[in-house]
């Protein structure tokens, strides 16, 4: 058998063997980070929560937008991101979004997608933030992104 055969099937072994062993790990660092969110929001209060969540920073990167993967949940008030590891927390008043808008082409077809926030920072003025989530269409709707004429698409219950 040639070299380079055994090399890749070793890497493919060792990759899967890290994977099965970091599951529960990763499980456990999600959990304790859906856990500070419905801590702090409240439960019942959360409108759209998202566990599996990519914070991609914000423009500028002095707004404290965080990176990583974490957990995404907006209320009426509040959006609040909590990355998984190290547990960081990034919020956003409802009141100082000023846009919502999505990377997608079309966010209503959209399975994942990235979506933007503008909001008013106290410090270096209009910020963005941006978020990549999957069913991208409640999220807009729930920030109140504008559909145009004929409103979001249906939701599944």
């Amino acid at each position: 058998m040639e070299p380079w055969i055994i090399a890749v099937v070793v890497v493919i072994v060792v990759v899967a063997i890290a994977a099965v062993a970091l599951t529960p790990l990763l499980r456990g660092k999600e959990d304790a980070a859906i856990k500070v969110v419905h801590d702090d929001l409240g439960k019942p209060n959360i409108r759209v929560i998202e566990p599996r969540a990519t914070g991609m920073g914000t423009e500028p990167e002095e707004a404290g937008g965080l990176r990583g993967m974490g957990v995404l949940a907006v209320t009426d008030d509040d959006l609040l991101f909590v990355t998984w590891a190290p547990q960081k927390q990034f919020r956003i008043s409802r009141s100082a979004v000023t846009g919502v808008d999505t990377a997608a082409q079309d966010p209503a077809a959209a399975l994942k997608t990235t979506i933007l926030v503008t909001y008013e920072h106290p410090q270096v003025g209009e910020a963005v933030a941006q978020f990549r989530v999957a069913e991208p269409a409640s999220w807009l709707t729930a920030l109140g992104y504008d559909w145009g004429p004929d409103g979001p698409p249906p939701t599944d219950d």
